[in-house]
């Protein structure tokens, strides 16, 4: 593996002559060391090192223009990063010998006797010199900031004089020299050197970028205007500012062949042209492709990229053109992957296949493998050979393309690792360690090579980041100003069409009305296709809401598709062609929701549109033969579908460009069969029928997850169900359902994205139920879900711990964070329960409510065993959780509890920490206080317990706060604690000086 340079390899790799190696041993000996450390004083005219580093290394550094001319690109980073490091320590060493040091005064025998080694400190010396010399100097990186990358140096500068200043204090000599000298001398390392050699290096390097403009990117002295760039199109500038720096010579027959083909690339539309209207002109990737914003972040083992909150506090940056060249002539770039990270339809293949065609030919050779069309079972050199033989159609060995590369340096780029992954689950979780390990190999054969791998991010938790590490970048939405300079171009491209039927072109200030779709690129497209028809999205204007704007799009692509491949149908044809095709859709988002995924194997889909589709089809008239998956989803571009070869199979998943996609598809569906029950109970009304409406399709469709489980689905109903004309129907229908939910019912085992039990289908059924209710109806009586119930409560728990126990954790913390449980009385004094949507602050519960004050319910006792047996018995997380807590209130449990026929709203215990909470108030009033102590010990007795404890952790803070009561008031509440623990035998332990403060016959 390329490894990161210490000074002796940066000056063995620059000096090239005899005379500069060894400068380098005579440096190895200490002797420089000693003289640059320590002063003038120092100097040994036996080996004559005065100023020798500092020659040395000027030397190395003015002839670095000839070193580098006309080497190869590896060569020549190699060469630059040597005399970033040389530049490095040279402005220490610089910084070192211009302090104002105090002279040591060793003797000349002494000096030469430690640089021979013949002193005892010899070898702590020697130590010390391969520190300074051998140590890894910090390497510069392009996903630092410029500042970052300093404050490391200045860091690094800092450990050396550290370093320094404990080996001077092992010196003999330290002793001779006075307080003032010695404290002079660790200031002056600790403190002066540090930042003085920062300066120093900070002009180096500005000289060196000068020269060399790789370094400035490297060390992103261009980031401080990137904020304020304009915005960059198609990775033109890395083209151009690469093709200014080409060290190599021209290419081979072979490195053209691949280059020819990536260039050819970059005139072919964004989207497939079978997708959209023939007269609709569509822009060229070279036209359309803007450069993205983006961040970046190396990658450790404990990193978490797949997660929003893990990315905050990182820029954004828009300088995308500028990190890749710094990247890609970075030494780091041999040594670790590049992933790139980005959401379905960001454009993370579409990057990969502009920077095939823009890195000039001369100085790289560039392999890109579209994973998606590679034997997934195959190793990673056989899928690179396999894209060069689909890119060149000869079949060539890497090994052998690596040879001819010349001096240009090899670039694979992965493209869809995602796709790989998600055909072929865990077996390629390793693919980054294989990537590290294939460039550890190339770079001991002498190629050198740079990976670049894209994936999806909300897959990137299931990639092991390799012990080298890894760099991430993540492509970041669209901002105003990239909208619209996307529209521009798409509005260019299609003047006349627009003009010619009398449209607007599309503004960003009309797309970005939904931002959710507007800052993707390729849903961007879709929204422009969309206006095209007759600027709907104007015509609209932001009285559409999401739903309305997902039923149009979604609508208007199945008829344009439609229309494509059945032009003869009549109206009535043509409106079931087009609902068919959303049925099919909407059957996709339920096998990915049902399966809890964001996509879907094209085998599983097929199977679930034949289970559910095959009658349904029939019934409803429409004749067409069921098509299989991947000709049905492959019609609409905003469904991603994803590729891999497994044993000369391909291997197929689909996934919609945008998740909010399928929420809205699994709302609709839902709330079209609501819709045709409520119109079958509305004609058996009127027929006089008492038939229960049909719901085995329902029942198939909503008994294996909550719709909870997804917000934007439930927000999607709350829309699509409220203020319905036929709501009072919907409703009665819906809580029919729910009140037969329970019962037996024959389902049919073709349908099965998952295998679930009989209980857990009915509980997802019925939770299911319940959330359609309040979606239609916004609050929902426990007594309409129960009539004629005696106990309503004891209803609700019931189903409440059906759902707890049979649907997953997240599936019943969403249903519980989805509906709001809110507790009341009815006329007659019986509790009552309302569930309305959303969770709410719930107010502390009303004990008196919830142990019924009016019923006789079991003793204290009996609880506290209930407690203990129902959490043992059901291995309650919550249930272990409290009695954990109370365990060692042995003596206080009762505290914890209203005793039967009391009239405390509270427990006691929830009293004591009122207390306790309002005392660390020191504003709060005399009064209110004493009321909290009052309230407990009425709380007392009322219990009538005989706990000492509860009493005397009151009596404590009572000790705590009497010089903030009234006299009178304490001496009634000392009086009252006195009469309670008058018959306690151990109240002198409890209450300490209680005999101090409470007359004799208290006890």
């Amino acid at each position: 593996m390329v490894r990161a340079l210490s000074y002796a390899d940066a000056v063995k790799l620059l000096g090239g002559d005899g005379k500069a190696v060894a400068a380098l041993d005579t440096l190895a000996g200490g002797a420089l060391l000693v003289a640059s450390t320590f002063g003038g004083n120092f100097i040994l005219s036996l080996f004559d090192a005065k100023g020798e580093l500092a020659k040395v290394s000027g030397a190395l550094i003015r002839g670095l223009r000839e070193r580098v001319s006309g080497l190869g690109r590896f060569d020549r980073t190699q060469r630059l990063e040597a005399a970033h490091v040389v530049i490095a320590l040279t402005a220490y060493f610089e910084a070192l010998a211009a302090a104002d040091l105090p002279d040591l005064g060793l003797r000349r025998a002494d000096q030469v006797a430690i640089a021979a080694g013949g002193a005892p400190s010899s070898g702590r010396l020697r130590s010390l010199t391969r520190e300074f010399l051998h140590l890894d100097v910090p390497s510069i990186s392009p996903h630092r900031t410029y500042d970052t990358s300093i404050k490391r140096l200045r860091d690094y500068y800092s450990a050396l004089s550290q370093s320094l200043v404990e080996f001077a204090v092992g010196l003999a000599v330290w002793e001779a020299l006075d307080e003032t000298d010695q404290e002079r001398l660790s200031r002056t390392l600790r403190e002066d050197v540090p930042p003085e050699a920062t300066r120093r290096y900070q002009e180096l390097l500005l000289r060196l970028a000068g020269d060399f403009p790789e370094v400035s990117f490297w060390v992103n002295l261009n980031d401080r205007r990137a904020m304020h760039a304009e915005i960059r199109a198609g990775l033109a500038e890395l083209e151009q500012t690469l093709t200014e720096l080409t060290t190599g010579s021209l290419p081979d027959d072979r490195r053209e062949a691949l280059a020819r083909r990536y260039r050819a690339e970059l005139r072919r539309g964004v989207v497939r042209t079978g997708t959209v209207p023939d007269e609709l002109r569509i822009p060229s990737l070279e036209d359309a492709y803007i450069d993205h914003r983006f961040r970046v972040c190396g990658l450790g083992r404990s990193a978490r990229p797949d997660r929003e909150d893990w990315w905050q506090g990182l820029p954004i940056r828009d300088d995308l053109y500028a990190y890749l060249l710094g990247h890609l002539t970075s030494p780091e770039a041999v040594r670790r992957p590049l992933l790139v990270l980005g959401q379905p339809g960001s454009g993370k293949s579409v990057l990969t296949t502009i920077l095939a065609a823009r890195l000039p030919a001369s100085d790289f050779l560039v392999v890109r493998v579209a994973l998606r069309d590679t034997p997934a079972d195959s190793d990673l050199q056989g899928q690179i050979e396999y894209a060069i033989r689909d890119a060149t159609g000869e079949t060539l060995s890497w090994p052998s393309l690596a040879r001819t590369a010349g001096d240009a340096l090899p670039v694979v780029v992965l493209d869809g690792f995602d796709e790989l992954l998600q055909a072929t689950g865990v077996s390629q979780s390793d693919y980054l360690e294989q990537v590290v390990r294939f460039q550890e190999r190339e770079a001991d054969q002498g190629r050198p090579v740079v990976v670049l791998v894209t994936s999806r991010t909300a897959v990137a938790d299931r990639v092991r980041v390799p012990a080298e590490g890894a760099i991430a970048v993540r492509l970041e939405p669209f901002d105003k100003a990239q909208v619209r300079h996307w529209l521009d171009v798409w509005n260019r491209a299609n003047a006349a069409y627009l003009a010619g039927r009398g449209l607007r072109p599309l503004s960003a200030q009309t797309a970005l009305v939904h931002p959710e779709l507007a800052e993707q690129p390729l849903l961007l497209m879709m929204l422009a296709l969309y206006d095209a028809d007759g600027n709907g999205l104007q015509r609209e204007g932001d009285d559409l809401d999401l739903a309305g704007l997902y039923e149009r799009l979604l609508t208007s692509f199945a008829e344009r598709e439609v229309a494509k491949s059945r032009a003869r149908l009549d109206d009535r044809e043509f409106r079931r062609a087009v609902e068919q095709d959303l049925l099919r859709l909407s059957v996709a988002a339920f096998a990915m929701f049902n399966r809890g995924r964001q996509w879907v194997t094209e085998d599983e889909l097929d199977t679930d549109l034949t289970a559910l589709l095959h009658d349904r089809v029939a019934s409803t008239g429409m004749h067409a033969p069921l098509s299989a998956a991947q000709t049905v989803l492959g019609r609409f571009f905003f469904v991603h579908q994803a590729h891999a070869v497994r044993d000369q199979t391909r291997l197929t998943t689909c996934e919609f460009l945008h998740a909010t996609f399928g929420e809205y598809l699994v709302a609709r569906l839902v709330a079209r069969e609501l819709e045709e029950l409520a119109g079958e109970a509305e004609r058996n009304a009127r027929r006089a029928r008492r038939t229960a409406p049909d719901d085995t399709f329902l029942y198939a469709l909503l008994s294996f997850v909550p719709l909870s489980i997804r917000m934007a689905t439930t927000n999607f109903l709350e829309s699509m169900l409220g203020g319905r004309e036929d709501q009072a129907t919907l409703r009665d229908v819906l809580l029919d359902l729910f009140r037969t939910a329970m019962e037996p019912r024959s389902a049919d085992p073709s349908y099965a994205p998952s295998p679930l039990s009989v209980p857990a289908r009915h509980a997802a059924y019925s939770a299911n139920l319940l959330l359609l209710i309040v979606a239609a109806c916004e609050m929902v009586p426990a007594g309409d879900l129960f009539p004629g119930s005696a106990d309503v409560v004891a209803d609700w728990r019931r189903h409440a711990l059906l759902w707890r126990s049979q649907l997953t954790t997240e599936g019943f913390f969403s249903l519980a964070g989805e509906l709001g449980v809110w507790r009341s009385w009815d006329p007659a004094g019986r509790r009552d329960i309302h569930i309305r949507s959303g969770w709410h602050n719930f107010p502390p519960a009303d004990l008196n409510w919830t142990y019924n004050e009016q019923a006789t319910g079991p003793g204290i006792s009996s609880i506290k065993d209930n407690i203990v047996l129902e959490t043992a018995f059901t291995c309650s997380r919550l249930g272990d959780t409290l009695t954990n807590a109370i365990h060692s209130w042995e003596e206080m449990i009762d505290a914890i509890f209203i005793p039967n026929d009391s009239s405390l709203g509270a427990s006691p215990i929830k009293l004591l920490a009122d207390l306790m909470l309002a005392a660390t108030d020191p504003r709060l009033p005399a009064e209110e206080l004493t009321s909290y102590y009052d309230i407990c010990l009425d709380a007392v007795e009322a219990g009538q317990w005989g706990s000492m404890h509860y009493i005397a952790m009151i009596y404590r803070q009572l000790r705590v706060d009497q010089h903030r009561v009234s006299t009178d008031w304490l001496s009634a509440t000392v009086e009252r604690i006195g009469q309670y623990a008058s018959s306690h035998p151990e109240a002198l332990r409890l209450f300490p000086n209680l005999k101090h403060l409470i007359p004799e016959k208290a006890y």
